[in-house]
């Protein structure tokens, strides 16, 4: 007797491809979809060497014990060096949206005793309550959740443990993450969609004779499919929309996500879900897989493979994502930069970029719609964390002919312990060729702040100018003024590959509002043609520059 099979077509009445799949639980929280995690976990910690941790046991400063039998609720926060000291422990990370309210069970200097002494059941929020459930399934006992096992009205506490991202994700053996739950309270299950559901029809096959049963559905959409990741992101992964979330998402070694309609599995050898629809890497391409990888080390088979521009797509990636806070625009990426510079021999981390790649890190655009610069300082004006924007690099993967900048010095002057963390001051000292020149206004309408052209001498260059914030102020003000003087500061020369064209890239600085001796990033702007390239340099100065 013939076997059934799932096949997932599309919405045509006569698919043109069939893609082999399995059916979906009608909800999240079956037997069927633990069993599935169960099956993945075993595979990945039996299989998938590229997986297994490349270091000794960790075990965070505190965790949350949901299996105690000293309260109620079975669930206590415990300080691990002194509830289980020398003891190593599997445990398992919570990766959420916190939402707009807070829960009752967040863990402040009042409510630290009354955690370690048991967290009463009604007062832990329905996402956390069905990741508990979940892990008392799998014969789980420990779990870090951020909201509980940080205490957050602790600035002290708070650094230290927000710097400790790296090993509490990267060590953990599981990562939950609750991708479908837009806060705390909403619950981390999902029901199948009707539109989803499987419908049984009978094929007749070519003897004319034989009919098989046959299930079709439409297939699930999922947040790793490059084609609906912008229009669908919100609505399927409303977790993924946040900045903090990515280096959880690229740390962690294996990730469950609850998702709409299913789970999903991600760890650093391969990306699944359970209709099968997501399994195709070439249809699905995952960052876990990728980027994630990068961050792991030489284990890895991507490791050497890898060049600069692997932290730069990192960058990206993250400055398109959300964050609440300003002020965490370096730590929410602190434990990917630890993470990094554990396997970069020595280089130093500079305001979100790596001294040995300073000149192509240099090179950033803002990306989108221009803001304002944030008023509070976050970071020195030459770093992508100096814009509230999303930022990218263009030409990351072309070929560099040459440098013309040197890095004199950098100076970081750390607002706290964490080396990858938040800054008090930053400055670098760069010697290079320098053209001054005039800013140029091309249009007063205040929606096209893209329209300048750069003056020098008796030249006037359109090149491609991307100013890095709003160059206006509230209004009609300029806050760089028509015929403003600039210094255009030669950085890279690039090749293009189409007909070997060379692409000459720069930084636009004026002088600093803080310090008439230094200068400001306000832009970069690419020459369009060696004539114009030549020119400038004929008019350029070799000189020593500070940029703050």
């Amino acid at each position: 007797m013939l076997d059934s099979k799932t096949i997932l077509v599309s919405d045509s009445h006569l698919p043109t491809e069939f893609h082999v799949g399995q059916p979906v639980p009608d909800r999240t929280d079956l037997e069927e979809t633990l069993s599935q995690i169960r099956s993945w976990y075993s595979s990945c910690v039996e299989s998938h060497d590229n997986c297994r941790s490349d270091s000794a046991s960790y075990v965070p400063t505190r965790l949350l014990d949901i299996g105690s039998p000293l309260c109620e609720s079975g669930v206590r926060l415990l300080e691990t060096q002194v509830d289980i000291p020398d003891a190593h422990v599997d445990y398992v990370c919570l990766s959420h949206c916190w939402g707009k309210s807070r829960p009752d069970c967040i863990t402040l200097k009042p409510t630290l005793v009354n955690n370690r002494q048991g967290i009463r059941w009604d007062a832990i929020p329905k996402t956390f309550q069905d990741v508990i459930e979940v892990l008392r399934r799998l014969q789980f006992r420990y779990l870090w959740i951020d909201s509980i096992c940080i205490i957050q009205d602790d600035a002290d506490d708070w650094t230290r443990e927000a710097a400790a991202m790296c090993n509490v994700y990267s060590r953990a053996a599981l990562t939950i993450a609750a991708t479908n739950a837009p806060d705390s309270h909403h619950g981390l299950h999902s029901a199948l969609s009707p539109d989803y559901r499987s419908h049984e029809f009978s094929m007749r096959l070519n003897d004319g004779r034989t009919e098989l049963p046959v299930w079709c559905r439409r297939p699930i959409p999922h947040f790793v499919d490059s084609e609906t990741h912008a229009a669908r992101q919100n609505e399927v992964a409303p977790l993924l929309q946040r900045g903090w979330v990515l280096q959880e998402r690229l740390l962690s070694r294996r990730v469950v996500h609850f998702a709409n309609n299913e789970v999903a599995w991600e760890c650093l050898h391969q990306c699944e879900c359970q209709c099968l629809g997501g399994s195709d890497g070439d249809r699905f391409p995952n960052p876990k897989v990728a980027l994630g990888a990068f961050l792991h080390g030489p284990r890895t088979q991507y490791r050497t493979d890898y060049p600069a521009a692997q932290w730069l797509e990192i960058v990206e990636e993250y400055t398109s994502l959300a964050l609440t806070f300003t002020k965490d625009r370096f730590p929410a990426l602190s434990g990917a930069a630890q993470r990094s510079r554990q396997y970069r021999d020595g280089d130093k981390y500079v305001a979100g970029l790596w001294k040995s790649e300073i000149l192509l890190g240099l090179m950033w655009c803002s990306r989108g719609m221009l803001r304002e610069r944030p008023k509070t300082w976050i970071a020195p004006s030459w770093s992508w964390a100096s814009i509230d924007s999303g930022v990218w690099w263009p030409g990351k993967h072309l070929e560099v002919v040459k440098g013309f900048l040197t890095l004199v010095e950098a100076n970081c002057v750390l607002a706290g312990l964490d080396p990858t963390g938040r800054l008090a001051s930053a400055s670098i000292v760069v010697r290079g060729p320098a053209a001054t020149g005039v800013l140029i206004w091309e249009n007063d309408d205040t929606k096209l702040d893209r329209m300048f052209s750069v003056q020098f001498s008796s030249r006037s260059m359109t090149g491609c100018l991307w100013p890095d914030y709003l160059l206006r102020a509230s209004g009609d003000e300029r806050l760089v003024p028509q015929f403003s003087e600039i210094v255009w500061l030669a950085v890279l020369d690039v090749l293009l590959p189409a007909g070997r064209q060379h692409k000459y890239t720069g930084l636009i600085l004026r002088q600093s509002t803080r310090d008439p001796q230094a200068f400001e990033r306000i832009g970069r702007l690419r020459v369009e043609s060696t004539e114009d390239h030549s020119f400038m340099m004929e008019h350029a100065v070799e000189r020593e520059l500070i940029i703050l």
